[in-house]
């Protein structure tokens, strides 16, 4: 008789489809402190957008957009019990690897900031958020 398998299946294909369809049709909001979360939470939201300004604003005034700060990022996550999702420059996989090791539930690896790779995006598989 074998024994089951009783591994966590954190980043398998299913367990990220699985996710994204729980929060299919629920608000997503931007959020850019603790306190904004926590009002998105109670408001109903079903998932929160860590940002520290709007990267089309920062892109407008010459600036580079880059992924938010981390303790910025860190305070967010701890003040809600929603999942939390960040962004991250296209191409730049040590961004994505802070945000996972941060705690993140979601990475998005988004045109809106500024790209760090023109031609490369970062491979998802290897991560498990």
């Amino acid at each position: 008789m074998s024994t089951p398998d009783t591994t966590p299946t954190t980043g398998t294909a299913r367990v990220k489809r699985g996710m994204a369809e729980m929060l299919k049709g629920g608000v997503i909001m931007d959020v850019v402190t603790p306190d904004q979360a926590k009002i998105a939470e109670d408001a109903g939201a079903v998932a929160v957008m860590a940002l520290e300004r709007v990267p089309a604003d920062i892109r407008a005034q010459g600036g580079v957009s880059r992924m938010s700060d981390p303790d910025m990022i860190d305070g967010i996550i701890s003040a809600v019990s929603i999942p939390v999702m960040a962004k991250a420059r296209i191409g730049h996989f040590v961004e994505a690897q802070i945000l996972q090791s941060l705690g993140v539930d979601y990475v998005d690896e988004s045109e809106v900031l500024t790209p760090a790779d023109y031609a490369n995006h970062i491979d998802k598989w290897k991560f498990t958020v």
